[in-house]
């Protein structure tokens, strides 16, 4: 819409209703702007005002669109806009179609601000040298680069130059604020990007931020809100008073209810609330929802983390140097200590104060626990429990994004080349022990643990029994889809091959939530050292790629351990072997999978009634108790794995059946 300046009796009828200008000539509007509508308002250097027919929403009540009570310097008001009630003054702001402001102390930009884009933050190590710098377009797996790979000099050096680049575009002398975004009640907002349809309400201060939103998933920060050098991603919600300073808040993250950080990464699904975090790297679903909880200084993911959770990573000496490292899947129980240095393996659990430095990278699925104050641990204690399979199937089911665009790339499996192949590390490391080790001696020392001697056989068998059950259960998923359409076992035989295309299929890594293996990122690196990838987009393109090649590269794994467990290659499976194969693999997931169903019932024995039943008979206690929780019977969880028990027998009743066609 072309914009005019005012006739004569404009400017009049604009004096008349309280207005002011330093210069009338610079204030601009379109034909079919209402100046009835403008009230009470100064208008100080360049200003466009669009059409204002239109009517808002604040609070519930639909009021007028329009200007009323405020002072706006060098502003672009697009159509059917409300600004209302402004403290000081509106400077230096592009106001998008349909956005309210009202009720806010001031909302100003400086010229030449990145609106939080190039913000220097200090994750994993207090003491600094592991900076991400933030941009809008910033991911779990730029960030893990930028942090955690700093081995190769010429890498860092262009992966940086890229990322300041993306972030010196964000450099603007204005600010913005998009569409149908809403700002109200709130103190002062300078140099503060915010997205279209975002609402931004009762903030205490928001200063050098972005604060991303889109129509499908718009973004919320409310209530008493602090935050300084921040993004904000969309479809995120900062609310309760949260205190932020060079932070970034992913795509779906919730932080809120005083919760407090500093030098941190939150991204896709993190939730903090009630705690306080400092030079963390929280990569997907990393979880703190209690009071005085304290993370610190490390890598999480998948993560969650119990009341009262703690770690040191001071000292005393050079300060605050060390850092730690909780693989994807860790959960810490209340008031959990942990002295960093740290290194924990993946799913696994830890109870109690440990003052010693744990290294358990090797050990997945552990149970890591206290007693008379000294560390001890049960390698794949884990794999038993149903809080592992709980956590598999919640995790996709809880992707709050909403956008168009995931940026953070996720790998879901709790199972998985990655995971397997530490445990195959971590079976011959007990299976080790447990050949070298005297019968006198009760326990050994494992990673800065003590692991009990008679549990060293039993936990290599659960890591067998679960490496078995994985394998063979990946190759029978293949098998089950070729024998739908073979007319022959070689044909069966010709789909178990692998592509090779990678050297080294044994060794993965997890990066912040994607799981590839090492070479690929090597690859990736390479290129980006030797400038192969120059553009920051290039680097997430190639990122996204491979993501794409999970399930190639899986399978290729498979085959590989699959023939080193066995002393067959897939592809060379007879039926003998084949029937032998789907025998095996029945027998171990009936064994993990009933040792979970087990672990599922022990919810409902006598010990869970404890708090039930006040003065009431056994049998009235037993009534409440079953009105509350139910029964094991009812319960959705061990209902779901009846059932897969259920399934499972009856999948090997089809395999053996399609197997007899040969």
């Amino acid at each position: 819409m072309t914009h005019r300046a005012l006739s004569p009796e404009a400017i009049q009828q604009l004096r008349s209703q309280g207005c002011y200008a330093q210069d009338w000539s610079r204030v601009l509007t379109t034909s079919d702007c209402d100046l009835s509508r403008i009230r009470n308002v100064v208008f100080r250097s360049s200003v466009s005002v669009g059409a204002n027919a239109g009517v808002a929403n604040v609070d519930g009540v639909e009021v007028p669109c329009g200007l009323y009570n405020c002072v706006l310097m060098d502003c672009t008001i697009g159509e059917n806009v409300r600004i209302a009630h402004i403290g000081s003054l509106i400077a230096n702001y592009d106001i998008g179609d349909g956005a309210v402001i009202q009720n806010v102390a001031a909302l100003t930009a400086d010229a030449g601000s990145q609106f939080g884009a190039g913000t220097e933050v200090e994750v994993v190590n207090e003491a600094g040298g592991r900076v991400v710098v933030l941009i809008p377009e910033l991911t779990a797996q730029i960030a893990y680069l930028q942090a955690i790979r700093l081995h190769d000099p010429a890498m860092q050096k262009r992966l940086r130059e890229a990322v300041v680049q993306t972030a010196e575009r964000c450099r603007k002398d204005r600010g913005a604020v998009g569409q149908r975004a809403a700002i109200t009640h709130s103190g002062v907002i300078r140099n503060v990007l915010v997205g279209p349809h975002a609402h931004v309400q009762g903030v205490l201060r928001l200063d050098n931020g972005t604060i991303l939103s889109v129509a499908e998933h718009p973004t919320v920060v409310g209530e008493g809100v602090n935050a300084k050098n921040f993004i904000i991603a969309e479809g995120a919600s900062v609310t309760g008073g949260a205190m932020l300073e060079k932070v970034f808040v992913g795509q779906g993250a919730k932080i809120g209810k005083q919760f407090s950080a500093e030098n941190a990464l939150f991204f896709a699904n993190c939730e903090g609330f009630h705690g306080e975090a400092v030079s963390l790297f929280a990569g997907p679903y990393t979880v703190t929802h209690h009071k005085s909880t304290l993370l610190i200084a490390g890598l999480f993911s998948f993560y969650n983390a119990g009341s009262g959770t703690n770690q040191s990573n001071h000292m005393y000496k050079l300060g605050p140097v060390h850092q730690g490292v909780f693989e994807r899947g860790c959960k810490t129980g209340s008031f959990s200590y942990v002295l960093h240095e740290t290194h924990v393996g993946a799913f696994s659990v830890i109870i109690g104060k440990h003052y010693t430095n744990i290294d358990t990278g090797d050990l997945p699925f552990s149970y890591i626990h206290e007693t008379d104050g000294q560390s001890e641990i049960v390698p794949g204690m884990n794999l038993i429990s149903v809080g592992s399979i709980r956590d598999g199937e919640k995790w996709p089911k809880r992707d709050n994004r909403k956008t168009t665009i995931k940026r953070d790339l996720i790998t879901f499996d709790v199972f998985s080349p990655y995971v397997v192949e530490k445990m195959r590390r971590g079976r011959s490391m007990l299976q080790r022990l447990q050949e070298n080790t005297p019968k006198e001696k009760s326990s050994v020392q494992i990673g800065g643990v003590v692991i009990k001697r008679l549990l060293l056989r039993k936990c290599a068998k659960y890591y067998s029994q679960a490496i078995e059950r994985y394998l063979r259960g990946k190759v029978f998923d293949r098998i089950e889809a070729a024998l739908a359409t073979a007319k022959s076992w070689e044909h069966v035989r010709a789909s178990l091959k692998a592509e090779k295309g990678l050297k080294e299929p044994e060794k993965w890594t997890d990066l912040a939530g994607l799981l590839t293996p090492v070479e690929r990122l090597t690859s990736l690196e390479k290129s980006v050292g030797n400038g192969s990838l120059r553009s920051y987009e290039e680097m997430t393109n190639a990122f996204a790629a491979i993501g794409a090649s999970y399930q190639k590269d899986e399978w290729e794994y498979v085959t590989q351990a699959f023939t080193q467990e066995y002393g067959f290659a897939p592809s060379a499976m007879t039926l003998d072997q084949a029937r032998d194969c789907l025998k095996a693999f029945a027998e171990a997931s009936a064994s993990l999978h009933g040792a979970v169903f087990e672990d599922s019932k022990k919810e409902y024995d006598a010990f869970a009634r404890i708090g039930y039943g006040l003065d009431m008979s056994e049998e009235e206690g037993k009534r409440d108790f079953e009105t509350v929780r139910g029964t094991a019977d009812t319960n959705s969880v061990v209902k779901k794995l009846a059932s897969e028990r259920e399934a499972m027998t009856q999948r090997q009743k089809k395999l053996e059946a399609l197997l007899g066609k040969f």
